[in-house]
């Protein structure tokens, strides 16, 4: 994954009790279109052997990281997956 890639949450990320306002399941409860970002900055970090990546998401009220809006302003590679073309 790499600047420029358009992304979705993963499977795992839907199940994290952080990000769940933002899972597939609730968007579709309340009738709200996929959730969809631009990955902007990926950089390995310096404390740990992951990656983390940012993301810029369409919807103005996406989260700010992987602890939803409180905390960190990173994802890490499975919390992300990237969208299909179909």
């Amino acid at each position: 994954m790499k600047a420029g890639d358009l992304v979705t949450l993963s499977a795992y990320a839907n199940k994290l009790d952080a990000l769940h306002q933002w899972s597939e399941y609730y968007r579709q409860v309340i009738k709200k279109p996929a959730l969809v970002g631009l990955v902007i900055k990926a950089a390995k970090s310096s404390w740990s052997p992951k990656w983390m990546y940012e993301v810029r998401w369409m919807d103005n009220d996406g989260p700010k990281g992987r602890d939803g809006r409180y905390g960190g302003t990173h994802f890490n590679r499975t919390d992300l997956k990237f969208v299909s073309r179909g």
